[in-house]
C-alpha cells in the first residue's frame, strides 16, 4: 500500500548530511551508466508552467516522476512540487511525497557535493546571491560540509527579504558572522560562491572574482535565465554539470553564452575519476546545476526508509 508523506516528514526523516551522500551515490551512478535521468520537460499555457522529470535509480530498486507548477516569473507554488515513486520489481506505486523540501535539499546537497569535490580544501568565506526558495538550503547545506567558513555574504534585490534571511541562518549558524553585500563585494571577497536566482543577465564580472573562487551556478536552468557571463565562462579552468544532455537542453549559462559543450564535463565523471578536477589552487571552477529527477529519487527513497522505519506518513486506500 502506497504512503503519503508531506513536506513535515521529509524535513524529519532527511537530515543534509544523508542526502549529501544520497546525491553523491547518484552522480556516481549516473555516470558509470547504471541509472537514467530523463530531460525535464515543460508545457505552457498562459502564465501557467507544468513541469515533468523522471529518473530510474536500480540500486534502490525504484523509479520516480516528480511535477511541479510554476507561474508568472518563475516563481514555485507553495505545496505544487510532488514525487511518485514506483517499485522496479511490481511496478507499484509505493510513495507519494511532497518535493517542495525535498528539491531543497537535495539541490542544496548537489552544490555540496560539488563543492567538496571541485574547490579549494578549507574554504573561509562563502556568498550567496539570492534569497528564495533555493538559496536558504544551499547554505545550509554548505555550511553543513565545511566547517572552515567562518563568513556568509548575501547578496538580495530586497533589502528586507535578505535581512530576515540573514536573521534566520544567523539564529542557526551561531557561529559564522552574515553579512549584507553588494554583488562586487560577494565577489570580491567569496571562496566559495553560490547564485540561486532568477536572473536574466549576469550577477558579477570575471574580474571581480579572486583566484581560486569556485562558483555554483543553481538558478540558470531554462534557456532564459542566465546568471553567469561568457567572461566568467572563459576565466574558468574547469566548467561540470549535473548532466550533459539536460544542460544542452536547459542551461541559459551555457546557452545564452553559446558556449562550446564539448569544453564541460559531469559532476559524475569528476566523481568516479573519470576526469581530472582542479589542478592548481588559483583555478576559478564552476559547477552548473540544473536539477536532475535522479537527485529526487534517491534522496525520496531515503526519506521513505526511514519514515517506514518511524511508522510516519498517511497510508493511501488501494
Amino acid at each position: 500500500m502506497a504512503v503519503y508523506l508531506s513536506d513535515a516528514v521529509v524535513a524529519s526523516t532527511l537530515p543534509i548530511a544523508q542526502a549529501v551522500d544520497c546525491v553523491e551515490a547518484a552522480f556516481r551512478s549516473l555516470a558509470q551508466g547504471r541509472a537514467v535521468n530523463a530531460v525535464r520537460r515543460r508545457m505552457a499555457v498562459d502564465r501557467a508552467v507544468m513541469n515533468v522529470m523522471w529518473a530510474c535509480a536500480p540500486s534502490v530498486g525504484m523509479m520516480g516522476v516528480k511535477s511541479y507548477v510554476t507561474v508568472g516569473r518563475g516563481v514555485t507554488q507553495g505545496t505544487a512540487l510532488a514525487l511518485m515513486l514506483y517499485s522496479m520489481d511490481t511496478g507499484a506505486l509505493l510513495a507519494l511525497m511532497d518535493a517542495n523540501r525535498l528539491g531543497q535539499l537535495r539541490t542544496g546537497a548537489a552544490s555540496a557535493v560539488a563543492t567538496r569535490a571541485m574547490a579549494n580544501p578549507d574554504p573561509g568565506a562563502l556568498s550567496i546571491y539570492g534569497t528564495g526558495f533555493q538559496a536558504e538550503y544551499q547554505a545550509r547545506a554548505l555550511l553543513g560540509i565545511l566547517p572552515t567558513i567562518a563568513e556568509v555574504r548575501v547578496v538580495g534585490r530586497d533589502a528586507h527579504r535578505r535581512d530576515l534571511f540573514i536573521e534566520r541562518l544567523a539564529g542557526e549558524f551561531g557561529g559564522v558572522r552574515f553579512l549584507p553585500a553588494d554583488p562586487k563585494t560577494a565577489a570580491s571577497s567569496a571562496d566559495v560562491i553560490v547564485t540561486a536566482t532568477n536572473a536574466g543577465t549576469p550577477l558579477f564580472e570575471a574580474g571581480w572574482l579572486r583566484p581560486g573562487t569556485h562558483i555554483n551556478a543553481v538558478g540558470s536552468n531554462a534557456p532564459e535565465k542566465m546568471e553567469i557571463g561568457r567572461q566568467v565562462l572563459e576565466r574558468a579552468d574547469l566548467i561540470l554539470v549535473d548532466d550533459l544532455e539536460v544542460a544542452r537542453k536547459e542551461c541559459g549559462d551555457l546557452l545564452a553564452n553559446q558556449w562550446d559543450m564539448a569544453r564541460i564535463g559531469t559532476l559524475g565523471e569528476l566523481l568516479i575519476g573519470g576526469r581530472p578536477g582542479r589542478g592548481r589552487r588559483d583555478e576559478i571552477t564552476l559547477f552548473e546545476s540544473q536539477g536532475l529527477a535522479m537527485l529526487d529519487v534517491m534522496c525520496g527513497a531515503a526519506v521513505m526508509a526511514q519514515a517506514r522505519r518511524e511508522g510516519l506518513g498517511v497510508r493511501l486506500a488501494d
